[in-house]
């Protein structure tokens, strides 16, 4: 029954409070509300333990065909649901292993970005043979997976020949400082070459004699 200026008093007042305490007892409810709402925020922004997965990826970026370094890695949580197919979990399993290219900082590894293990990637029938090339230099622009021609220079008469045909590099191993591994010298660095057993001897055997060198051929490989 709606309550006129005529009506009673008492009932009046007894409205009057009701609505105050209505009116108060909302704002409360807003409050409580609110501040859940602010807890399920922040609960969102944090990882608790147990609901993420560890994953590995690189400090800095990183140049490929590089062997990985142990100060090159971490580890972080990240969402499950975000992780990508197969990913690397532990730093074990990606230390001393060969990106196939460049990775940028905070790159979640994979084994899709790395060469296999042993070198697993080589070729059906084919072998991997360290060759020493004399210009430390072409390094630079080599990545895993380029096909090169291997020419041995002999240091006697100046004789140049080819000794590996379109040979693929597996990988450049890396020495402790990051950069490629050499054999003491300025001049040389060694590469680790994806060959036929056949190349493979004439690498070795021209290496006793002659300076190698590589010649990058045009074409698809």
């Amino acid at each position: 029954m709606p309550i006129t200026p005529g009506g009673s008093p008492s009932l009046l007042a007894w409205f009057r409070a009701a609505r105050r305490f209505v009116s108060w007892h909302r704002r409360s409810v807003a409050a409580a509300l609110t501040f859940l709402a602010v807890l399920a925020g922040l609960g969102a922004l944090s990882d608790p333990a147990g609901t993420g997965t560890e994953v590995v990826t690189v400090v800095g970026d990183v140049t490929g065909g590089r062997t990985l370094t142990r100060d090159q890695l971490t580890t972080r949580s990240v969402p499950t649901d975000l992780v990508p197919r197969g990913a690397v979990v532990a730093i074990h399993l990606a230390e001393g292993r060969t990106p196939a290219g460049p990775l940028s900082a905070g790159t979640i590894l994979t084994e899709a970005a790395l060469v296999g293990p042993g070198l697993t990637g080589l070729a059906a029938g084919h072998v991997a043979v360290p060759a020493r090339l004399a210009d430390a230099g072409i390094v630079q622009v080599l990545r895993v997976g380029d096909a090169i021609d291997v020419m041995a220079t002999d240091t006697g008469t100046g004789e140049v020949r080819r000794v590996a045909t379109r040979a693929r590099v597996a990988t450049i191993p890396a020495q402790a400082d990051g950069g490629p591994l050499s054999s003491g010298t300025a001049q040389d660095v060694l590469v680790l070459l994806d060959v036929t057993a056949v190349e493979a001897a004439e690498v070795t055997r021209a290496a006793a004699t002659s300076r190698l060198s590589v010649v990058l051929p045009g074409g698809s490989g």
